[in-house]
């Protein structure tokens, strides 16, 4: 029984490692064949002092991994304070978190430091279509603790969410638009829903494949050109410090308050370039060690019971054969590899994909 788990193991290990290699080449050969955004050059982004920054996209330690909260695992284990230096010295003139379901973490450091005038409070919500399941992030900045509990409220229901927060007048934004993309969905029909509900799109995440981002910001150009306003925004999607402010968005004004409103009027632009494929398996093993790192304060913390503390330990045990077997890398690597089949299913189609959507635009907010 031994030997067949260890040769279980050393399977599992050149399967994960072959499968990370194909992606890898996948991702090589995309790359090189896609051209930046067209947005302004350089040197007049890094040097015209009316462009401001910010990366809307970027997690913190509060960032949750809410389906096992017992075991305390985590998106990201940097601390607040750690992701906002490293921003400001990669030159954002504002800087935000966007936690999972959480603003927490804002909070946490508006409280610490309560005179900062170049912060502000974001959110990543999850949410759903209640008759098919099919998930949905949302980027949503500059709101308040009250908006935010309702929005926690309502967030299982994506019709119920999106009129409360227009109704509020808040700033948000679809995140990673087929990411989360059941295949088995009509394209038309999921997209066509999609841009009556929003007007702001991540046409550029950090943490996803190229061909994916230009694939999004062909879709929202196209509709550009068709007569629908809406704003095209960038994010690191860092839950390494590594990457954070890598991607983001450049606008204008002197406050929050008016960078966000710039961005809501589609006077904004993403900037930056996404992680390659190696760096976003290296992130996963990264958030692995970190939680290993965080056993001895969660034994000593009074927050968790005996049985929590019980089913940390395990989990800890559990993730060390998983790690080394490579089934991490697989994973990220079979998402990976679906998200370039996606965009480029839905490249092929996409003239086809444009008429069939084409009698919904004007709607949106």
């Amino acid at each position: 029984m031994q030997a067949f788990l260890v040769h279980l193991a050393v399977a599992s290990f050149y399967a994960g490692m072959r499968i990370v290699e194909n992606a890898a080449r996948v991702e090589q050969s995309l790359h090189d064949n896609c051209n930046s955004m067209s947005e302004p050059s350089p040197a007049e982004v890094l040097s015209d002092p009316s462009f401001k920054r910010a990366d809307l996209h970027c997690h913190s330690r509060f960032s949750i991994f809410k389906y096992f909260k017992r075991a305390n695992t985590r998106d990201c284990y940097n601390a607040p304070e750690d992701v906002y230096r490293i921003a400001k010295e990669r030159g954002m003139s504002f800087v935000t978190l966007t936690d999972h379901d959480s603003i927490d973490g804002a909070l946490y450091l508006l409280n610490k430091h309560p005179d900062m005038t170049d912060f502000f409070i974001g959110e990543e919500v999850e949410t759903y279509f209640p008759e098919t399941g099919q998930r949905i992030h949302v980027g949503v900045w500059g709101l308040n603790e009250e908006q935010h509990r309702e929005i926690q409220r309502l967030r299982r229901n994506i019709r119920e969410l999106i009129p409360y927060m227009k109704q509020q007048n808040l700033v948000f934004g679809i995140n990673h638009l087929f990411q989360n993309y059941r295949m088995k969905n009509v394209a038309a029909r999921y997209i066509g829903e999609l841009i009556q509900m929003f007007d702001i799109f991540e046409v550029m995440n950090g943490a996803m494949a190229n061909v994916h981002n230009k694939m999004v910001q062909q879709l929202v150009g196209t509709l550009q050109t068709e007569g629908r306003r809406m704003s095209m925004v960038g994010g690191s999607d860092a839950h390494t410090l590594k990457h954070v402010a890598k991607v983001h968005t450049v606008s204008k004004g002197d406050t929050p308050a008016e960078f966000i409103q710039n961005v809501r009027n589609g006077d904004c632009f993403a900037w930056g370039s996404e992680m390659r494929f190696r760096d976003l398996v290296a992130d996963i093993y990264l958030l692995i060690l970190a939680y290993h790192g965080e056993t001895v304060n969660d034994f000593r913390s009074t927050e968790y019971t005996n049985v929590d503390k019980t089913i940390q330990l395990a989990t800890r045990l559990a993730s060390i054969p998983t790690a080394i077997s490579g089934l991490p890398a697989a994973i990220t690597s079979l998402n990976y590899l679906k998200q370039i089949v996606i965009s480029k299913g839905i490249s092929m189609r996409f003239a086809k994909l444009v008429e069939e959507i084409r009698p919904g635009l004007g709607g949106g907010s």
